[in-house]
């Protein structure tokens, strides 16, 4: 017998509205406690902070790992090579419009969420 035939067979419409209204009275209660409850919750690190910057940690160092066994510097070093010896004008400019937009988009984000974070501390 799986566990919901055996609930099933055990809790029928009476005990379940009974349930129901116990729970529901019992819901609606509140404990004065003077604010307690709210500076403990204040008081207690935000999880999702942590795991957060944990995340980025280890995003971090995986892309540094990565980056040195890849020898990621090679395309780098070639391509401003290449930008050193090419005319001025023979650059387009789409490219670089798009460089300083993704780069100012990242500045954007990284100042909203510093200030995101000291607004909720």
């Amino acid at each position: 017998m799986t566990k919901e035939e055996i609930y099933a067979t055990d809790i029928d419409a009476a005990d379940e509205q009974l349930l129901e209204r116990f729970f529901s009275t019992a819901q609606q209660q509140t404990i004065a406690d003077n604010g307690f409850t709210q500076r403990v919750m204040r008081q207690l690190p935000d999880r999702s902070l942590w795991l957060s910057r944990l995340w980025t940690a280890l995003c971090l160092t995986a892309g540094i790992v990565l980056f040195v066994v890849c020898k990621g510097w090679q395309p780098i070093v070639a391509g401003l090579l290449s930008m050193v010896h090419t005319p001025l004008s023979d650059v387009h400019p789409i490219p670089l419009f798009i460089a300083v937009g993704a780069i100012c988009s990242v500045v954007m984000l990284e100042m909203g969420h510093q200030t995101g974070a000291t607004a909720s501390t």
